[in-house]
């Protein structure tokens, strides 16, 4: 025929063999080039599958799988799909036809020809712009040009024909390019054969190896095997044989896994970059994953522009989907029918949510499902049942793990298997290698357990192994900070959490929960897991109590949880002397001398929370009579620690200095690393919290500062946020306040609210807000100071956190003053004055009467000198008594100012 034949948006000259799409170059294999023209050039007519073969392969004979695997490339080029077909229709036992219209026009002379209408060997640009790849691009370019053999190898939907693509692109024309997809191609004694066909090699079978050897010799072909995970060992063996036979050439494959060839190169491609959550829409399209989303929802809606409101859901897509671009494009398309915000709270369903792809997508890429479902069904049984499995545990899990759930003698083979085909993402470290399921694939996976009916019973293999190495971990949990574990514990918290959602809630194995809750107890104290740990707490008593006296051990050991102080949230009911009188009950009922300590500690905490340091001296010395029959030596050293803590807070601080110096002394000699976690709070961070305090109280400001940070920066290294929380309540904020160094305060303010928001310390946020109220005091802000403090105050009173009370109503006295409400200040400070008469607590009892003192001096009172002349002489009588410098250099302070009478400072010595 001659001309050329027009259809829709294409052309084909007969002549030059090349098919035009909108004046470019589409490339397409010599084979369905041959069908196309066949077909196109007879519209209308039917061709049999036999005529197709005896017209595109004469004298050869082909197998009719090769004339569907050129039939599909033929429809992918079109863009055709077989339920809404354009061009070719086939017509089930009959054959093929070509239903678009044809014309027929003069083809142009040599100097006619376009340059765009040049045959060219590569594909169809990508249809946009490629995020995040060009390192990936160039890395595989420069492969190629040192070797013969690369494959680019991911999972489903990463975007490895993309990539693939580009790289072909980077291609010189002198290049020759043959584009072979072979994701339709179903056996692997085939892959010869379609790869001959595509190369225009007619051979006889048993020679078609050799002939496309010789074909290819010294000639500069790249030939592109896309889709090779099916047929991994067919195609393997024939590129081998390729590379030995003929020189010149070389092969760009793309595989869910390698090949395996002799001389292959391996590039693995990583899912798109992600970004930090919290940021502007600005930082937020600095990630490769956002932009494909934005591009593809500006697509899909004719104009989309990322805003800072959208940013933090976008991004919260992109991570759930974990940067796969096929997921991500697939989502944005779902944005014609529902916002940005919906369709991030949807994605819990995904396999729902992820559908409507690219009409002109090969099938498996039109909704996730289908692309999980490709790589699924190529596995091997046993690789199937060990996927299903491992979807049982989220987030990064070790070999071990992975291998006991996977169970068997070929354990580690197949998670090895898993990650070649990458289905299991693996992290190598210098330590260990972690593993994990990419999100998309775990939820595909579960759903496959779920159909077999395995999940309780692969939860109740999990939750027994955690319950095992929690139990024997436990001594190690409970004493050696993370820097010195023997394994990374952390890394059982995604699969703990996993196994107690199933064994605590009907239906579940509650009884294997309440053993692994115990289990965990330290876990999630190291960690400061302190929400989930209270929420399986709850769960596991709640069963224990419907069958009253049959575990009372379990019972003892989960209410001692329950009763961990400040740990609860303060609107919560009051669990923690009740808890622990009940632990302590059931202790000494056992003869549990590890419990009964802990019971007597938490409640000597409770005593101290409350402000009653006399009843907490009971507790103390209860505790140092009974660590004496420990078998543990460090509860002695510990119980120094509750005694020099005590004696603060009545004031007897050399006392309590000597303790608390002598037991830091003491516990550091017995082990760097024994710190009993058990109690709460790493020890050597607690008795330096409060050490600063005397020091600080005694005069040595310096000394104290050097104590805070000492201790700020060992929480810090050793990663316990409660700890952390406990220097920065106790001494940091408050010492800071004391010494008048508000910036180093609004510093320390700002790190208690972020470690204590984080992990809903609502107790200790709660006194952020009582330090932050105080700085607005010094700034003169009164009654904003007021507005902040006093609700603060009536939180922590409810819950019975009057630790600080009395320091805080000090706060409150002046700033009620500084609103020129002289008589309610008077009242304020007289009843944190009486509070420390009544309670014994006497650590800031100084600064109450001078507080007290200088209101007394702005009262229009006709008595007001004498009333101010007895406070300013308690507030020095108390400070000598207790040896407390500081109290007696800010009376200092007021005689140099002439607000104190002299005759004071005589009598008081």
């Amino acid at each position: 025929m001659e001309g050329s034949l027009y259809f829709g948006q294409f052309s084909i000259a007969p002549s030059r063999r090349s098919l035009v799409r909108d004046g470019k170059s589409v490339s397409l294999g010599s084979r369905a080039i041959d069908i196309l023209l066949f077909l196109a050039t007879d519209p209308g007519t039917v061709k049999s599958n036999s005529e197709i073969v005896r017209h595109v392969w004469p004298q050869t004979f082909v197998d009719e799988a090769n004339l569907r695997v050129h039939m599909s490339a033929l429809r992918k080029a079109l863009g055709d799909n077989q339920s809404d077909p354009q061009f070719i229709v086939n017509l089930p036992g009959r054959g093929y036809t070509f239903i678009a219209p044809v014309e027929v026009r003069s083809e142009p002379g040599p100097s006619e020809v376009k340059p765009s209408e040049t045959p060219s060997p590569v594909l169809n640009e990508p249809s946009s712009g490629i995020f995040g790849r060009d390192e990936v691009i160039e890395s595989v370019s420069r492969q190629l040009a040192r070797t013969r053999l690369v494959t680019v190898v991911g999972p489903g939907g990463i975007g490895k024909s993309t990539v693939a693509r580009a790289v072909v692109s980077k291609c010189g024309s002198q290049t020759e390019v043959v584009w072979i997809d072979l994701s339709e191609v179903g056996k692997d004694d085939l892959v010869p054969t379609i790869v001959a066909g595509a190369l225009g090699v007619a051979s006889r079978s048993d020679n078609v190896i050799r002939a496309i050897a010789s074909f290819l010799h010294e000639r500069d072909i790249l030939l592109v095997l896309d889709s090779c995970e099916h047929l991994v060992a067919g195609v393997a063996e024939l590129v081998e044989k390729l590379l030995a036979q003929a020189s010149g050439f070389k092969i760009l494959a793309t595989s869910r896994e390698p090949l395996r060839a002799d001389g292959e190169r391996v590039h693995r491609l990583l899912p798109l970059g992600l970004s930090e959550r919290d940021v502007t829409a600005e930082i937020a399209l600095r990630s490769p994953a956002v932009r494909l989303f934005v591009e593809k929802a500006d697509a899909c809606l004719g104009g989309y522009k990322l805003t800072d409101d959208d940013a933090v859901h976008v991004i919260d897509i992109c991570t759930r989907l974990d940067g796969i671009a096929l997921a991500i494009e697939l989502a944005a398309g779902r944005l014609e029918t529902m916002g940005v915000a919906a369709l991030s709270r949807s994605l819990s369903d995904g396999f729902r949510i992820l559908t409507r792809g690219r009409r002109t997508a090969m099938a498996r890429h039109q909704t996730l499902r289908a692309t999980l479902d490709w790589s699924y069904l190529i596995l091997s049984p046993a690789e199937q049942a060990a996927l299903r499995q491992l979807s049982v545990l989220p987030g990064w899990f070790s070999a071990e793990l992975g291998e006991v759930l996977i169970g068997g003698d070929e354990a580690g083979d197949l998670l090895a298997s898993l990650v070649a085909k990458s289905l299991v993402v693996a992290a190598i470290s210098t330590n260990d290698t972690l593993y994990r399921l990419l999100d998309t694939t775990r939820l595909y996976a579960g759903e496959k357990l779920r159909e077999t009916g395995n999940r309780p019973k692969t939860i109740k293999c999990l939750a027994g192994h955690l319950v095992g190495v929690l139990e024997a971990a436990e001594r190690e949990l409970y004493t050696t900070t993370a820097n010195g574990w023997s394994r990374d514990f952390a890394t059982y918290v995604p699969p703990l959490r996993a196994a107690l959602d199933w064994t605590l809630a009907a239906g579940g194995d509650q009884r294997l929960g309440v053993r692994l809750t115990i289990a965990a107890l330290p876990l999630f104290f190291q960690q400061s897991m302190l929400d989930e740990c209270l929420a399986a707490v709850s769960m596991a008593i709640k069963f224990l109590e419907n069958d009253p006296g049959t575990d009372e051990t379990s019972r003892m050991k989960l209410y001692s949880a329950l009763g961990w102080p400040q740990l609860r949230s303060t609107d919560a009911p009051e669990y923690g002397f009740e808890a622990w009188s009940t632990t302590l009950r059931i202790a000494e009922k056992l003869g549990d001398v590890d419990h009964q300590l802990r019971a007597i500690w938490a409640l000597w905490v409770d005593a101290i929370n409350k402000g009653q340091p006399r009843a907490g001296a009971k507790m103390a010395e209860r505790f140092v009579l009974l660590a004496a029959k420990s078998p543990d030596p460090t509860d002695s050293i510990i119980a120094r620690r509750l005694r020099g803590a005590n004696r603060h807070w009545i004031g007897q601080h050399e006392q309590a200095n000597r303790d608390l110096t002598g037991m830091i002394a003491d516990y550091s000699e017995i082990s760097p690393e024994r710190h009993a976690i058990r109690f709460q709070f790493d020890q050597n961070v607690a008795a330096r919290t409060i050490n600063a305090r005397c020091l600080w109280v005694l005069g040595f400001e310096d000394e104290a500062f050097n104590e805070v940070e000492t201790a700020v920066r060992y929480a810090k290294d050793i990663g316990h946020t409660l700890s952390l929380s406990n220097v920065l309540a106790e001494a940091a904020c408050p010492l800071a306040l004391l010494s008048g160094r508000y910036d180093l305060a609004a510093n320390y303010i700002r790190d208690l609210r972020k470690h204590t928001k984080a992990l809903s310390l609502d107790v200790w946020h709660t006194y952020a807000d009582c330090f932050e109220a105080e700085l607005k005091l010094h700034s003169g802000q009164y009654d904003e100071c007021l507005a902040q403090l006093r609700p603060a105050m009536r939180v922590l009173r409810n819950q019975g956190f009057l630790l600080f009370q009395t320091i805080f109503l000090a706060v409150d006295a002046q700033a009620t003053a500084g609103s020129r409400r002289p008589e309610e200040a008077q009242q304020v400070i007289g009843s944190a004055i009486a509070q420390c008469l009544s309670s014994g607590e006497r650590w800031c009892l100084p600064e109450l009467y001078r507080i007290h003192g200088n209101l007394h001096l702005q009262s229009s009172s006709r008595n007001a000198g004498s009333a101010a002349e007895r406070c300013f002489g308690q507030a020095m009588r108390v400070a000598t008594e207790d040896g407390a410098v500081a109290w007696q250099r800010r009376l200092s302070s007021e005689i140099q100012r002439d607000r104190v009478p002299l005759s004071l400072v005589a009598r008081s010595h």
